[in-house]
């Protein structure tokens, strides 16, 4: 079942979502947040084509701005939010695909 691209974009949402919420209860607000985020969308997006690693980077995005740089869940977009929105872009692009053999 994991062979298919949508089901491994489905388990990454779901591994960041439960990783925003160790975040938020961590108290880990701002730059290790953010970081720890971005981490974990890159290692996410490796089992990922481009098309579904963006995805996976946007979602990152959304997570890290709403919960670990605002509270509540408020998405922004101010230049350094813009910045954060392409790091994360970029990041997820950059390891999508990347395959480590079994």
């Amino acid at each position: 079942m994991t062979d298919e691209a949508g089901v491994r974009f489905g388990i990454g949402n779901g591994v960041l979502l439960l990783l925003t919420a160790v975040v938020v209860a961590a108290r880990l607000t701002g730059a290790y947040g953010v970081g720890l985020l971005l981490l974990a969308t890159a290692v996410l997006a490796a089992a990922l084509d481009r098309r579904h690693a963006l995805g996976l980077g946007l979602a990152g995005w959304a997570f890290a701005t709403g919960f670990a740089i605002h509270t509540l869940g408020v998405l922004t977009f101010a230049p350094h939010d813009l910045l954060l929105l392409a790091a994360f872009m970029l990041t997820a692009t950059a390891t999508s695909g990347v395959r480590v053999p079994a």
